[in-house]
């Protein structure tokens, strides 16, 4: 009875700090954009490059730094300020598509955003058609 209470008593305390140390997640910086997609609809391939910027605010209690984006074709850039993003102060993303450089037809193109953020990469999308 004795060797039963104990292992029950470990259980339990095992049990309480697993449920701190998922507590402490919510500190550091955390990256949130207004909108995670963007349609720019019928665009010209002859038109020139079209924009969208990607709003985002750090929601964490500590600095928010972008430390990489990785587009999904060359035809995709990304623009970002390098420096840290205060906690409650917004940055912006700027992604621009270059249609002139794939066929005519639908586009979907993700681009993923690493940060310090404890939760790792997030994944913003353009999407539209390439026209004549």
């Amino acid at each position: 009875m004795k060797i039963l209470r104990t292992v029950l008593l470990a259980v339990s305390l095992w049990g309480c700090m697993l449920s701190a140390a998922a507590g402490d997640g919510g500190r550091g910086a955390r990256l949130e954009f207004e909108v995670a997609e963007h349609d720019f609809g019928d665009i010209r391939q002859k038109g020139g490059d079209v924009s969208f910027e990607f709003r985002y605010t750090n929601k964490g209690d500590a600095p928010l730094v972008i430390t990489r984006i990785v587009t999904s074709c060359s035809c995709t850039k990304a623009d970002y300020g390098k420096r840290p993003v205060a906690p409650g102060q917004s940055g912006v993303v700027k992604i621009t598509y270059e249609p002139g450089k794939k066929e005519l037809g639908v586009f979907y193109k993700a681009v993923q955003v690493f940060t310090n953020d404890p939760a790792g990469r997030q994944v913003i999308v353009i999407k539209g058609r390439a026209v004549k």
